[in-house]
């Protein structure tokens, strides 16, 4: 039989209509439930026992629930899954009588807008993430809700696409609002992006997908993004009249993702976001640009062959605070390119290096908890009574970080010293206002400090009274009944009751009413019990709504004063990133580098920071000089395994770190103010595109060759090895010719390579130099010195690895007779079936001369003889002139 769904299942519909696209928490008692498909994905994501109700229908509905006291680890499971989750409560007290209490969703938790503890990494920040434009432009602005960090860029011209995807991937948004004309666009990037309302926006490594992404994307509706209504919530929000104090006035793309950042923060989290209190306009000319390739490629922030801390963060993370730490890593994704502002952190960390002041700082720092999210959870409504402790005891610690700033002759100390001043006050009202060891949740109570408020200690008083005049009941209840195992109980349904076990009821008093029958025992109540049990609940519910009262107030006190507190907030992560920057680079022996505004890169004795901290041997430390004049292209050639993609990765890690104002790893550096550095390293298919490893090379490449300025680094590593090997060289020949001489394009350039033919480049371009990395082989091993010299490689030693590797002696052998046979005949062209046919009966054992001579492809003699003939005029000489000027060529070839 069918059955009409109850007055609650309406309501529960109700409210799942007006959230379409969320998992809906209903709260019905101690629990949060789920039905119908919410249910179904529930079970499945949460691994818990789907049950159903009406299970004697013919539509019984799936059902699902968890205990409400445990929920944060069940939805972050369920976010962390790329599904939103709307938090559903009740909005009224339940009274006798009432069949059906009203109730609201008070909060919707979504990837992008996480705030609790459960969903957040300490060390990284979780930005939402709002893009609007088209394709003359384009906006994103990106907002961490934990802790009011708000900013926005925008991207105008040919290549704006391409630059907004290239900073999307790089900070990594947990979610993505979007309007519906960019999905085109979108899903020719992340592939295709679903409109299920239940199914989780993001796409997580879809086969569907061209590039593995853990972004939610959500669809917006075009009203969102539009000019007035943002700008109209920036100026609410910021409380101005004017767009031009933000620096947003002539930036419309900015300001429309902006807006749809903030309406959606509102929609969320049903509350005003107060501690949003700026805006930062990024322009991209102020920050070296580090796209996602490079980032992975130089693994600064994430391993990519496994989930360990080998990366240039792990090695530079000795921060005492989480602001600390995402301070760091936000310096490493954009590095600065102001010259002013790297000397001035430089000088900081030199002061810093004094392991006393350094000490004394850290020592203080460690004491500090993560302001800005305890202030972003004060803000949103979410703090509990400890938040408000660790808030003051991280306020305490300020003058003694703040004496430690004072003996810094660095410009830092002077600027952060004020932003911790003047902030006692909090302190004091927090802890006046605050027990010492106040519960968790502020459901539990108790939490108010006794003589706080004469009104609660009179309320307290009376409900300590009432509690000891009920507990003196049961022992007089136990002489006047004899019954030795009467107890009075409580819990929140039947209040205080008497309990007895059924053997026992032949004494319970005629004047003791029954209130509740168990399968052992008997429940009841008196008179007297009643008159003191509303004495205490009606004592403890006017503590629990003073203390709440209280708490309210100073959360609005202390919320008056957040921006106080979040410049105190941005003071310590700053503090602590120089400090960290300092203390790694006394224990691991790093110097000070030179900035300057010239276009020289010299670095003695560089070491790559990551490798020589987890090498098992003393690092190699290596020279590196490169200009835009003399030394512009440097061509690197050497074993395998030598190190030449270690090398290429330090020079960029040294440059990285120097426009951070960090030390380097070397013993000397002079480093130039770059505005990016490129790398083209490593090989991966992208078959859900139909890419192959070739063609994901030469996109990348042909990405650098058309945006690399003189101000870049570019680093390539065995460019045009994903095809034959003329196509290759040819490729990597051209490429390096045009990294060496376009007016437009032309940068540093590293470029390691096994083509040693474009080691003759050195001999025809003015900027290019050989360098190769040692080794050599003894008693046929080779033996990797790791040492860069002047000068090319003789040979690539990939036979020896081979043999390092495990080949089979007969492989080895048979590899190391073909070797003989093609270096004899020099393989550069084959350019004739006749040619081909000598060299394979050479390698199958014919006699050697009888191949054809191959002439060098690169010769620079054969290439003058060509031109000569070509010059050569054959209308205007004799026949015994050519006669005589053909045995002249032919004597001349090699």
């Amino acid at each position: 039989m069918s059955s009409a769904p109850t007055p609650m299942l309406r309501q529960y519909l109700e409210l799942k209509e007006k959230y379409p696209g969320t998992i809906l928490f209903f709260r019905l008692g101690d629990f949060y439930e789920m039905f119908n498909d919410d249910a179904i994905i529930g079970s499945k994501v949460l691994d818990i026992t789907l049950t159903a109700r009406q299970k004697n229908t013919e539509n019984p509905i799936p059902m699902c629930g968890i205990p409400h006291h445990a929920a944060a680890g069940y939805i972050a499971k369920f976010v962390r899954a790329g599904y939103r989750v709307a938090i559903c409560e009740q909005t009224e007290e339940a009274t006798p009588g009432k069949k059906l209490v009203n109730r609201d969703v008070v909060r919707i938790i979504t990837p992008g807008t996480a705030i609790d503890e459960q969903l957040l990494d300490s060390s990284v920040p979780t930005y939402l993430a709002a893009l609007c434009g088209s394709g003359g432009g384009y906006g994103i602005a990106y907002l961490d809700l934990s802790t009011g960090e708000f900013s926005a860029v925008e991207f105008e011209g040919a290549g704006a696409w391409r630059s907004l995807i290239s900073d999307l991937e790089t900070i990594e948004p947990g979610e993505l609002l979007f309007p519906k004309g960019l999905k085109p666009l979108l899903e020719s990037e992340f592939g295709a992006i679903g409109n299920d309302s239940i199914k989780p926006g993001g796409l997580f490594e879809s086969e569907n997908s061209s590039r593995n992404t853990s972004i939610t994307f959500t669809e917006l509706i075009d009203s969102t993004f539009v000019s007035k209504t943002a700008t109209d919530l920036l100026k609410h929000q910021f409380e101005i009249s004017d767009l031009s104090v933000l620096g947003l006035e002539n930036s419309p793309l900015a300001v429309l993702a902006a807006g749809a950042c903030l309406q959606y923060a509102f929609d969320t989290q049903k509350a005003a976001v107060t501690h949003i209190k700026g805006i930062r306009l990024i322009d991209r000319k102020d920050h070296m640009v580090l796209d996602a390739l490079t980032i992975r490629n130089l693994e600064l922030v994430r391993s990519t062959s496994d989930k360990s801390a080998k990366t240039l963060v792990g090695i530079l993370d000795e921060t005492c605070t989480p602001m600390g730490s995402r301070e760091l890593r936000s310096w490493l994704l954009r590095p600065s390119m102001n010259l002013r502002e790297i000397d001035a952190r430089k000088s900081a960390v030199r002061d810093l290096m004094m392991p006393i002041l350094r000490g004394q700082i850290r020592s203080e720092l460690k004491k500090v908890s993560d302001l800005e999210r305890l202030i972003g959870r004060v803000s949103l409504g979410t703090a509990n009574p400890r938040d408000f402790n660790l808030i003051a005891d991280s306020i305490d610690g300020f003058p003694s970080i703040e004496a430690g700033l004072a003996e810094m002759e660095s410009v830092f100390g002077g600027m952060l010293a004020p932003d911790l001043q003047g902030l006692g006050h909090i302190s004091d009202a927090i802890k006046s206002t605050i027990s010492d060891d106040p519960p968790a949740l502020i459901g539990d109570g108790g939490f108010i400090r006794d003589g706080f408020n004469p009104e609660l200690d009179e309320l307290r008083g009376i409900s300590l009274s009432a509690k000891q005049t009920i507990a003196g009941f049961e022992e007089a209840a136990r002489q006047e009944t004899g019954i030795g195992a009467l107890h009075i109980k409580f819990n929140n349904v039947f209040g205080y009751f008497i309990e007895v076990s059924k053997s026992n009821l032949s004494k319970v008093p005629e004047h003791f009413e029954r209130k509740q029958t168990l399968a052992n025992a008997e429940r009841f109540t008196t008179p007297e019990l009643k008159q003191w049990e509303q004495k205490v609940l009606g004592a403890e519910e006017e503590i629990r709504s003073l203390e709440n009262k209280l708490f309210k107030e100073l959360s609005g006190f202390v919320n008056k004063h957040s921006r106080e507190l979040q410049r105190a907030a941005k003071a310590i992560a700053t503090i602590d990133t120089l400090a960290s920057l300092a203390e790694t680079a006394d224990r691991r022996g790093y110097t000070e580098p030179e900035l300057h505004a010239g276009d020289e890169l010299l670095v003695k004795n560089g070491r790559h920071p990551v490798v020589e901290a987890y090498a098992t041997e003393p690092f190699v430390p290596n020279d590196i000089l490169l200009n835009n004049s003399t030394d512009r292209l440097l061509i690197i050639t050497g074993a395998n395994m030598g190190g030449k993609s270690t090398l290429l990765r330090q020079v960029a890690l040294i440059q990285i770190l120097a426009q951070i104002g960090s030390f380097v790893p070397a013993s000397k550096a002079k480093i130039p103010i770059c505005d990016r550095v490129w790398t083209r390293v490593g090989a991966s298919d992208d078959l859900a595109s139909g890419r192959s490893t070739f063609m994901v090379e030469m996109t990348e490449t042909a990405t650098i060759l058309r945006n690399a300025t003189p101000r870049s680094l570019i680093l390539l590593d065995e460019i045009g090895r994903g095809t034959s090997t003329f196509d290759g060289l040819a490729i990597a020949w051209a490429v390096s010719e045009y990294l060496h001489d376009s007016a437009e394009h032309a940068a540093k350039t590293l470029f390691a390579t096994h083509y040693h033919e474009l080691t003759e480049l050195a001999e025809k371009l003015k900027g290019a130099k050989n360098y190769r990395i040692s080794a050599k082989e003894i008693d046929g091993k080779v033996v990797f010195l790791h040492k860069l010299e002047a000068g090319k490689a003789s040979q690539s030693y990939g036979i020896a690895v081979g043999r390092l590797a495990g080949l089979p002696v007969e492989v080895v052998s048979r590899a190391e007779e073909v070797l003989k046979i093609l270096e004899e005949f020099e393989l550069a062209v084959i350019s004739k079936d006749s040619t081909r046919k000598g060299l394979a009966a050479a390698v199958a054992g014919a006699n050697a001369t009888e191949a054809v001579a191959q002439i060098s492809l690169f010769a620079v003699s054969n290439e003058a003889l060509i031109d000569e003939l070509r010059e050569t005029d054959l209308d205007q000489i004799s026949e015994s002139e050519a006669l005589e000027a053909l045995r002249r060529l032919k004597s001349r070839i090699i």
